[in-house]
């Protein structure tokens, strides 16, 4: 609401000039999906108005500031920025909790309830923060790290904060395999090829693959082609997996797949626009995992198109545009985000947590990008100012 609010009264000009494009869609259908759910599903007009103000403050605003203010490469570079920054402030409160367990958080506020779930890891203890579990603490870790080696290795960024931006990058990288998250570990190990991988076509390819996963992903467990309990019980090998698994104590990943399989055909009675119910399982004993499976079992496949469209389009749309139209800086920056962006989204996919900051670079991306000719006017800073405008409102 205080951005929204500064933008409004402080900054009319930028917004007053921001126009509607079609990268803008599935933004705008994620925040009205909640009014159509409500009236479909006979729960009146309020219901669905307030759903979509809360989806509108709490994921469209971050967005429109991206989508305003970080449309060039010095806005962007201060973004990713950042986020490493942020990283490297939770880094001591990690280093702490790590030693003597989640603290902080109910030393500041009190009761945490998932505060020991998980927390006894195979070195020390899986730090929280101030987040809800040590899940949502990797993975924000997880995504600074990136940042962090995208800005290092692309050399977009010398030094954060007095840091050299190597060493930074080594501090997050260290501090997230001490945050004994293992998703998290596996996802920034397996997303840092986007960064790395230099030849366009295979860098194309390799997130051509990740898109068609998540996607490919969603629709199998929703049609039900992929049963757990039915893979591992007919399967030697995966039964013999599931059991070591268990036996580490990393058991999880099978439990988070079968809480949302078990759900599935509750949320398929309302396909179109959900229940609109935010415990639409009805009583179960526990919910559905993934930010996915919620999503469609309270919207329906509107709300799930628009929550994956949001994610996916703006990563998928830094690939379209060919490289001659943007320069190597704003090029390799935005290469950082679509990185981010995509870790949020595959772990969306087992965790019902989004890092809600990174939508500001969502929004970023899904600004027109800038010509080469336009980013080169920066040199002087009214004509930036300008520029920062007209893009603003393309």
């Amino acid at each position: 609401m205080t951005g929204l609010l500064g933008v409004v009264l402080v900054d009319r000009p930028f917004a007053s000039k921001f126009r509607l494009t079609f990268w803008d869609l599935p933004m705008l259908c994620w925040c009205v999906v909640p009014v159509f759910s409500a009236i479909a599903n006979t729960q009146g007009l309020v219901v669905g108005l307030r759903g979509a103000v809360y989806l509108a403050l709490a994921w469209g605003v971050p967005y429109i500031l991206g989508r305003i203010y970080f449309v060039d490469t010095k806005a962007q570079r201060l973004a990713a920025r950042a986020f490493v920054m942020a990283g490297l402030a939770y880094v001591p409160i990690c280093l702490l909790e790590v030693i003597t367990g989640p603290q902080i958080y109910a030393a500041l506020y009190g009761y945490e309830p998932y505060r020991w779930i998980g927390a006894h890891r195979y070195f020390g203890f899986r730090p929280i923060g101030l987040l809800e579990d040590g899940n949502q603490l990797g993975i924000w870790m997880a995504t600074s790290a990136l940042i962090a080696f995208g800005l290092w290795k692309l050399r977009a960024s010398d030094r954060i904060v007095g840091i050299p931006i190597g060493a930074a990058t080594g501090i997050l990288l260290g501090t997230t395999l001490l945050c004994q998250s293992g998703g998290s570990i596996l996802l920034l190990l397996g997303l840092i090829p986007v960064l790395v991988v230099s030849h366009r076509r295979m860098l194309r390819v390799v997130t051509l693959l990740l898109l068609l996963g998540i996607v490919g992903f969603a629709c199998l467990r929703l049609g039900n082609v992929i049963s757990l309990h039915k893979f591992v019980a007919h399967n030697t090998v995966a039964d013999s997996a599931a059991s070591l698994l268990r036996k580490a104590g990393r058991g999880s990943f099978g439990w988070r797949l079968s809480q949302d399989e078990r759900y599935v055909d509750v949320a398929l009675e309302t396909p179109v626009l959900g229940s609109g119910q935010w415990d639409w399982w009805k009583g179960g004993s526990n919910r559905p995992w993934g930010l996915w499976m919620l999503a469609f079992g309270m919207y329906g496949a509107f709300g799930l198109l628009a929550l994956e469209s949001l994610q996916l389009l703006p990563v998928a749309r830094v690939l379209s545009f060919s490289k001659a139209r943007t320069s190597m800086d704003a090029h390799n920056l935005q290469r950082v985000f679509a990185a981010a962006i995509l870790l949020s989204a595959i772990d969306s996919l087992l965790n019902s947590a989004v890092i809600l900051p990174l939508l500001l670079l969502v929004g970023c991306l899904s600004a027109t990008r800038l010509t080469t000719d336009e980013l080169s006017s920066n040199e002087n800073p009214r004509t930036q100012s300008n520029m920062l405008v007209t893009a603003g409102g393309r």
